[in-house]
């Protein structure tokens, strides 16, 4: 749904016959309000209220109930884009993309916490509409990944299957 703010998303399910919208990463409808990072759980929970409520941009300016086509909920890993800036001494000052906010304290458990929250809200769906996106499998310049790390290991993997097995 990213650059479909406004009445553009309902024109365009219309005219290139969607079926189904989702979203890749959380931020893309949300902007991470704490400089220089946003807490995992504020970022989550601005992403929940948008779906119910609105009032996020790129499609999710009003509750998603209104959206013509179903909506998948996404559910993001985390975000930090500051690999990309080659960690330059002045990456947290500047506010222009792809410097920016990151967001911080995302764990394996709190994913979980939120994997779980999208899937009860997807099963109160009809089971053709049963879909949740994650971001993001291997996006490592965006400090958004469940590949294995020497961190966390294979928990943001064990995250997925203890909520969907």
């Amino acid at each position: 749904m990213w650059g479909l703010g406004g009445g553009i998303l309902n024109n365009a399910v219309e005219k290139f016959q969607i079926n189904s919208t989702t979203s890749y990463v959380w931020i893309h409808h949300n902007g991470l309000p704490d400089f220089p990072s946003t807490e995992y759980t504020k970022a989550a929970d601005t992403y929940f209220k948008s779906l119910e409520y609105g009032g996020a941009s790129n499609g999710l300016e009003a509750p998603v109930k209104l959206i013509p086509v179903p909506y998948h909920i996404n559910v993001s890993m985390g975000w930090d884009s500051s690999p990309r800036c080659g960690n330059s001494a002045d990456w947290m000052t500047r506010r222009d993309y792809p410097f920016g906010p990151v967001i911080v304290n995302n764990t394996p458990y709190l994913f979980k916490k939120y994997l779980a929250k999208a899937k009860a809200l997807t099963m109160l769906k009809p089971d053709n509409e049963r879909i949740i996106t994650i971001n993001s499998w291997n996006e490592w310049g965006e400090g958004s990944y469940l590949e294995p790390d020497i961190i966390n290991g294979m928990k943001y993997l064990e995250a997925i299957y203890m909520v969907f097995k």
